[in-house]
């Protein structure tokens, strides 16, 4: 017996599961494979369990003061500004450093939340125009019980998503694209673009040639943002395309429209005099 989380006949004549990506990389066997691992040791569900929840609309406040306070901290108006590894980053930092720490860390939060309604625009369009299927959810729900072998009753493996209900709280109907895997590289991209530092140390900083980036934004693209992945499959929310397309979506939002919204902020805080 196995946990079911599709019907394979519906699922598969979606077409956006049905593409070349999904068959050459064997995406519906490795989907159907993260559905059915059992259980994991507490420890590691509670790590997959933040990113799971990280973007639930009740941690938009947290996402939000975090912003403020690496913008007003991560600035030294005395310190020879040495920004990570992107022009957009040197550019933004520069005009940070124009303004006192209290007006650029709102500014940056009001930067950031913009930047989190147009991601939350454009995922819920997508959503709408493919309107797809979300993975099923067991009729026993996020605990039940299922046999390794229908002949072997008296070896039960027990399917277990302790936290299940509470990443799945507050979800849309449909699955294509990811909303939250569209926000976490939304978060990542806008750390790295525009929350820069003028820090110099070897514990934060992590030298490339000319190139310095933050230990933080390293960690965010290669342990954040693949735990958000993973978590939205994991619990049942997502199939692997899903977080595929939600990520293109924010790289494609950051290359065509935050450069656009970014220079709206900028004239609007200088017309209230805020720089």
């Amino acid at each position: 017996m196995t946990i079911t989380t599709r019907s394979i006949a519906h699922h598969e004549s979606e077409w956006i599961y049905s593409t070349f990506l999904t068959k050459q990389l064997n995406l519906s066997s490795l989907n159907d494979y993260i559905h059915q691992i059992p259980h994991v040791p507490l420890i590691v569900e509670l790590y997959i369990f933040l990113c799971g929840y990280a973007f639930n609309p009740t941690m938009v406040p947290l996402w939000l003061g975090l912003v403020n306070v690496l913008t007003r901290t991560g600035l030294s108006d005395n310190a020879v500004a040495k920004f990570s590894g992107t022009t957009i980053n040197e550019q933004w930092g520069k005009l940070l450093l124009t303004i006192d720490s209290n007006k650029r860390g709102l500014l940056n939060m009001a930067f950031y939340l913009a930047t989190v309604l147009v991601t939350l625009l454009f995922t819920e369009l997508g959503k709408a125009s493919f309107a797809t299927t979300r993975p099923k959810i067991p009729t026993t729900g996020y605990a039940t019980i299922m046999n390794a072998d229908d002949d072997d009753n008296n070896n039960p493996i027990k399917w277990k998503r302790r936290f299940g209900s509470l990443v799945a709280s507050l979800k849309s109907k449909h699955s294509f694209p990811s909303g939250d895997t569209s926000q976490a590289m939304n978060l990542c991209l806008f750390f790295l673009r525009y929350v820069p530092t003028t820090s110099t140390s070897s514990a934060t900083m992590i030298h490339l040639g000319s190139h310095a980036i933050p230990v933080r934004d390293v960690a965010l693209f290669s342990l954040f943002l693949p735990g958000v992945v993973f978590a939205r499959v994991f619990y049942l929310c997502h199939w692997i395309e899903d977080c595929i397309g939600g990520a293109s979506l924010s790289l494609l939002i950051h290359w065509l429209i935050i450069p656009i919204l970014r220079e709206n902020i900028v004239d609007l805080a200088r017309s209230l005099n805020l720089i």
